[in-house]
């Protein structure tokens, strides 16, 4: 059994353990609230901005580079990761779906653009090729931020670097489930209407067709990937609050059965030297 001043070190230790959980898991908490507000209220400008741009391709005889697919050499994969661990599973289980996408794909030639220290690092240590790396999103990312990287990502699809361009990401669905998801965001294939009653064709375009497109088909490549990431960046904080609760909890299971430890251990040497002083005083009444 370990000595009582080991036991007693190692609750000062879990304790103060315990405080740096509990501070992350409230840190996390106050900033999810921010972030799930970010990524629920974009998902219905995406959906409304999407649905008119699938309206206008098929109603207007327009093409681009952008909503055409082309014989696939070359992959960009974009990760989404987090900097920093202490995220649970969040990020094994994103990687899990890019290995089995890159299996899928073995025969084409594939770099990765990540964004976050995560990915860049379990992917550097495969030899997969890392074309670029962006750290701190989290931090500092805004729109125009993100926006320009999209811009960035869509220069070098158009350049013909990339035949095809893949996000991967978690999308964020409560503060307990987070799911693996994976975007194909160039080419910008549009959507077919699940039936008629969905086809919205009840609008009159001005200018014509051809040239809103050349401005919303842009706009719409560069949110989607906006709401990607903040799709990220809200499961982070949920997975990082999840499971700094959940080591909150661990840590007090520990103290308790430390504390349990550290009782039977004191009483122990207390029994010890009452054994002592009684079998010294009968040694001498000898």
């Amino acid at each position: 059994m370990p000595s009582l001043k080991m036991i007693r070190k190692r609750i000062s230790s879990v304790k103060n353990t315990q405080k740096i959980t509990k501070a992350m898991k409230m840190v996390s908490a106050a900033k999810l609230r921010r972030a799930t507000e970010q990524a629920q209220s974009s998902r219905p400008y995406e959906k409304q901005l999407q649905d008119i741009v699938s309206s206008i391709l098929r109603e207007t005889d327009w093409s681009s580079p952008l909503t055409e697919a082309k014989e696939e050499r070359k992959i960009g994969i974009v990760i989404v990761s987090t900097d920093r661990g202490l995220c649970g599973s969040l990020n094994s289980n994103l990687f899990k779906s890019v290995l089995q996408f890159a299996e899928q794909n073995s025969n084409r030639e594939i770099e990765i653009i990540a964004l976050g220290k995560k990915a860049r690092d379990f992917f550097k240590k495969r030899n997969f090729k890392i074309y670029s790396t962006h750290l701190d999103m989290i931090k500092k990312a805004d729109y125009e931020l993100l926006e320009n990287l999209a811009k960035d990502i869509q220069k070098l699809y158009l350049e013909e670097y990339f035949d095809r361009v893949v996000v991967f990401y978690n999308e964020f669905h409560s503060a307990l489930l987070q799911k693996p998801m994976q975007l194909d965001l160039l080419p910008l294939i549009p959507e077919e209407p699940k039936s008629e009653g969905e086809t919205n064709t009840n609008f009159i375009l001005e200018p014509s067709g051809a040239t809103l497109l050349e401005k919303f088909v842009p706009m719409l490549v560069h949110f989607k990937f906006y709401r990607v990431v903040i799709e990220s960046f809200a499961s982070e904080h949920a997975a990082r609050m999840t499971a700094m609760d959940s080591a909150t909890k661990n840590a007090r299971d520990m103290i308790d059965r430390l504390t349990l430890q550290r009782n039977r251990a004191r009483q122990a040497a207390i029994t010890k030297e009452l054994m002592e002083i009684i079998g010294g005083a009968e040694a001498i009444s000898v």
